[in-house]
């Protein structure tokens, strides 16, 4: 079984993100998860996968999602939020 590697992280949102339609992210601070997955590494790769990260909503913002955890990597990559 693969060895998960997961913490919390707090990201920075300088300026409003919409993460899907009709969902906006305003500036602000959130708690989130950065998780990894250990791998068996190939010649001298890397030991670790690509970190993902989550945000969890609370109860009231479900109605407009409907999920509890929002897969934000893609938003992180391209420098919209900042894990500090």
């Amino acid at each position: 079984m693969p060895q998960v590697q997961t913490k919390k992280v707090t990201f920075k949102v300088a300026q409003a993100v919409e993460l899907r339609a009709g969902l906006v992210l305003p500036p602000g601070f959130y708690t989130g998860t950065e998780t990894r997955t250990r791998v068996e590494p190939v010649g001298s790769g890397q030991n670790w996968t690509d970190p993902r990260y989550t945000i969890k909503f609370t109860t009231g913002h479900l109605a407009s999602i409907g999920a509890m955890n929002f897969d934000v990597t893609k938003f992180v990559r391209s420098g919209q939020l900042i894990v500090v």
